[in-house]
């Protein structure tokens, strides 16, 4: 089997069609970036245990009611793909972002002191995800205030052993994450200055 990766620019006030779009035209599935991720919580049929435990859905996968009632991925279809279908959504954001501290920059999440750059979906998964690893602290900043400080009450209030601010560190952090737009296109810049840090710190994207 064939298959292609498309990309899709697609604004948020028409994210649901969009989503509506590709399940009528039997996509197997869906990757979603910002803002999108978010939003789309609201918008599928159904959310896995991951989407429902981090708050947001990077990732749609379209199923399809077999004969004896179960859902199954649409891949699983040889043939005709019955009538009824849903979106179901999944977060694999959380696990990758542990993942990349483990195997890019070689640090344990437990424990972990981390600079986080950015507050919108991924930012606001990875803040959440440290917290429940029992990440030492999490300095967020953001371009607007108020998201890194609300983003920093959640995570007090759903993990209060774990360390949410919003704001600098004093000291040098262990690794440095970058969750903003910056990044995504070929040639952009780093929203910081490697210089003003260690040779010890670790810079990672997510």
């Amino acid at each position: 089997m064939t298959w292609r990766y498309l990309a899709f620019e697609v604004p948020p006030d028409e994210l649901r069609s969009a989503i509506a779009g590709a399940q009528a035209m039997k996509f197997i599935g869906l990757n979603l970036t910002l803002p999108h991720k978010l939003l789309a919580v609201d918008m599928v049929d159904e959310l896995d245990e991951s989407a429902r435990t981090w708050g947001a859905v990077n990732t749609i996968r379209f199923e399809a009611q077999d004969v004896q009632g179960d859902w199954l991925p649409l891949r699983q279809f040889a043939g005709m793909v019955p009538a009824r279908l849903r979106s179901h959504g999944f977060n694999t954001d959380a696990d990758a972002i542990t993942r990349a501290l483990k195997d890019d920059l070689g640090v344990e999440p437990a424990g972990a002191r981390v600079l986080l750059l950015g507050a919108g979906g991924a930012g606001r998964t990875a803040a959440l995800k440290l917290a429940f690893q029992r990440g030492r602290r999490a300095f967020l900043v953001n371009r607007t205030v108020g998201k890194a400080e609300a983003l920093a009450a959640e995570v007090r209030q759903r993990y209060p052993a774990g360390q949410g601010d919003r704001g600098l560190s004093q000291t040098a952090p262990g690794s440095v994450m970058n969750a903003t737009s910056l990044g995504l296109n070929a040639g952009d810049e780093l929203p910081f200055d490697p210089g003003n840090f260690s040779p010890q710190t670790g810079v990672g994207c997510i």
